[in-house]
């Protein structure tokens, strides 16, 4: 989107508009031009969403074990695994920077589930292309 100023018949600005140019050529054929103070373009948030099975995937076998072995039994402990687990089965796709997909993961770290520093290995790996959501 571009700030375009749009001329009247003397030449003489008469409004300014975000647009793009084939918005203001086809609303005002041959009456605009490009403003000459742009707005800075901001580029869009990069999202990390992948897939439920890419999440599942970061974990290694031994973890996902620990975190199923973790989940039996009738403790609060083993029953808010459960519910996070449920989460993850739930969700259309995994947002790695949403604060809960976070928190769950850094909670199974603090449990002694997973080792020391995986759980930032696990949340901050770059998205590869095969596990990226598409949707």
């Amino acid at each position: 989107m571009k700030r375009i100023e749009i001329l009247g018949a003397d030449g003489a600005v008469i409004n300014t508009i975000v647009a793009d140019e084939e918005f203001a050529e086809a609303q005002h054929p041959g009456a605009w031009r490009l403003a000459a103070d742009q707005p800075e373009q901001v580029p869009a948030p990069v999202l990390r969403h992948i897939t439920r099975l890419a999440f599942l995937s970061r974990f290694a076998d031994a973890e996902a074990v620990a975190i199923d072995l973790a989940s039996i039994g009738a403790t609060p402990q083993a029953a808010g695994m459960r519910r996070y687990m449920s989460k993850v089965n739930a969700a259309t796709y995994i947002d790695l920077d949403r604060a809960d997909t976070r928190a769950g993961v850094q909670a199974l770290e603090a449990a002694g589930v997973l080792a020391a520093g995986r759980a930032l290995q696990i949340l901050d790996a770059p998205v590869q292309p095969e596990e990226r959501w598409h949707g």
